[in-house]
């Protein structure tokens, strides 16, 4: 639902004009409530009684259920944390990664490929043997994390197949990554 301005988040307060008081409703005027009478903020047209007034944030704030808080739920975490939970799960191919978890692995997927890769252009057994050792962990972590990231979508993780199409399929597994995570629980939720 957009307001009569376009903006589907309601009345900008900086920006739109003051408009005609209507009972039941807030009016801003310069971020403050405009009328006496009203007994709540309002943002577009909703009452505004979850979210501090002036905050800025929609009323309701979306997805209402507790935030994930742990890594095979979907929680955003940093690069350590990605690492580690990717290696200390790299055969969970049940849960949820957030797309923090996946990307902050991805750069470090292209980081080591790129040194192995160097290293094999200059001995070959050396880089036969780091392909095996740090390679097939990477790969097998990898791939455990681009499930629960399908996962995190609400897709299911037979959904990898796919990038095995040329072209066609790479662009889907992108768009895939890059989605936001379904808001709340969903089937995928809990590794069991």
């Amino acid at each position: 639902m957009s307001t009569p301005h376009g903006d589907p988040y309601g009345p900008n307060p900086d920006t739109d004009p003051v408009q005609e008081h209507v009972p039941g409703q807030g009016a801003w005027a310069g971020g403050q409530q405009g009328q006496a009478g009203d007994q709540q903020a309002s943002y577009g047209g909703y009452p505004q009684a979850d979210a501090p007034p002036g905050s800025g944030f929609p009323p309701g704030g979306g997805y209402t259920g507790a935030a994930p808080t742990a890594y095979l739920q979907g929680a955003p975490v940093g690069f350590g944390e990605a690492v580690r939970g990717a290696f200390g799960h790299i055969l969970t191919f049940r849960g949820r990664a957030s797309r923090s978890a996946f990307w902050w692995f991805v750069l470090l997927q292209i980081i080591a490929y790129l040194v192995i890769g160097l290293i094999t252009n200059r001995s070959s057994v050396v880089g036969t043997i780091l392909d095996i050792v740090v390679g097939i962990p990477l790969w097998l972590a990898g791939l455990s994390l681009t499930v629960r990231r399908l996962h995190d979508a609400n897709h299911t993780g037979w959904w990898w197949w796919i990038g095995l199409v040329p072209i066609v399929g790479w662009i889907v597994l992108l768009v895939f990554y890059l989605l936001p995570g379904t808001p709340g629980p969903n089937r995928y939720n809990f590794a069991r």
